[in-house]
């Protein structure tokens, strides 16, 4: 497969309202998009690693120069990728940089699949056409208005709800919640916040509400830490930061360091690591979920492609777009309500007989192609080749 032409692109999207990210108030989005041409055929990747490096160390301009200085020359050089075997070993020559790597993967896959003339899902090995969403809620100035948007989500069908875990907001927001939505699957994400030696008996309340799991509670290479934590709480432990290669995925199953490991395709260096990885979580014993942050509809499509493999057994990380984003280059997944007792979703949902699902595409690729005139009239920065 001949790559013609490459474009990247960081599109900076306006918010309809003030988002959070690390608990830092977002009023935009920097987008990293990427397009690889080739003959008539046209794939598209998007990263969204935040607007400066707080929740990792990449952010979207400095993901922009790798792929500007140093990964689009690489590809320039040998324009002929048949594999995604073959792209990984290109990208290795520079290293880290996981979300550059990333996107140029996604939209790689993206441009294979439309070659095959096959949705970007079934290509990639999924084998749902349904996906079970969950929504992700962070703290807001009104209990009032927090409580009030849990209550839309369930009667909308969201089933599973991530909270995020910051400083006074913790133990007592979640015994609310808890009491206040008894069935709802409550997903607790830490951000690595926490430590075993000044956080310890806000760590083992957790088990007392029972959540669905617990997203990295300690810092990313705390490896061991988490091990014990596993071995001591009920509650399922998730790693997220924790695992941005497939080496650090087999740190985690062979110390037994977590249940569950959530796939994010930026974060962990594309589509075929993100595949692999959960093929060995299937060999380890460990269950996955596909997670995001924001993105635009361009990038959900590869989260979802993730979503409808056979190991991730959790509802998808949902954004409702079109309540965020005031313009969206891509076209939303459509949603629907299902009746469990009628369908074999093979999800970890109990307690309900509905819940709201995503309905995957049979177009080829990711489905659709963006709008181009969002793109370039939000872009901020864009490199061509040749």
């Amino acid at each position: 497969m001949r790559i013609d032409k490459i474009d990247a692109y960081v599109v900076r999207l306006p918010l309809k309202k003030e988002m959070r990210l690390a608990d830092i108030p977002l009023h935009y989005i920097d987008s990293v998009f990427v397009r690889l041409i080739s003959g008539d055929d046209v794939g598209w990747g998007e990263v969204m690693p935040g607007n400066e490096p707080v929740l990792t160390a990449a952010w979207s301009n400095s993901v922009f120069l790798c792929l500007k200085d140093s990964l689009i020359p690489r590809i320039a050089r040998d324009q002929t990728i048949n594999s995604s075997s073959r792209l990984e070993e290109i990208v290795s020559q520079i290293r880290g940089n996981r979300h550059a790597k990333g996107v140029i993967d996604m939209a790689w896959w993206d441009l294979y699949a439309r070659k095959q003339r096959k949705p970007l899902h079934q290509v990639l090995g999924g084998t749902r056409r349904q996906l079970p969403l969950g929504l992700t809620f962070d703290r807001m100035e009104s209990r009032e208005d927090f409580i009030a948007e849990l209550h839309r989500a369930e009667d909308d069908g969201f089933r599973r709800v991530t909270l995020k875990i910051r400083p006074g907001w913790d133990i007592n927001m979640l015994s609310a919640v808890r009491a206040g939505f008894p069935r709802l699957m409550i997903q607790c994400d830490v951000e690595g916040a926490l430590s075993m030696t000044s956080h310890s008996d806000t760590i083992y309340r957790f088990d007392d509400f029972f959540p669905l799991m617990l997203e990295q509670p300690l810092s990313a290479r705390e490896y061991v830490g988490h091990a014990m934590l596993q071995d001591t709480l009920r509650v399922p432990i998730c790693l997220d930061e924790s695992v941005t290669s497939y080496h650090e995925a087999e740190i985690v199953i062979d110390l037994r360091s977590a249940s569950v490991i959530c796939l994010n395709g930026g974060r962990i260096g594309g589509l075929t690591t993100a595949k692999a990885v959960h093929d060995l979580c299937v060999s380890g014993e460990v269950l996955c979920y596909s997670g995001c942050t924001y993105l635009s509809s361009v990038g959900y499509r590869h989260v979802a492609a993730l979503a409808s493999l056979p190991n991730c057994v959790y509802p998808v990380d949902y954004l409702r777009v079109d309540e965020v984003l005031e313009a969206d280059p891509g076209v939303p997944l459509p949603t629907s309500m299902v009746d469990l007792n009628e369908t074999d979703l093979n999800c970890e949902i109990k307690g309900y007989t509905d819940t709201r699902v995503a309905d995957l595409w049979d177009e080829p690729g990711i489905g659709f192609d963006p709008d181009m005139n969002i793109i370039e009239k939000y872009a901020i920065s864009h490199f061509q080749w040749p």
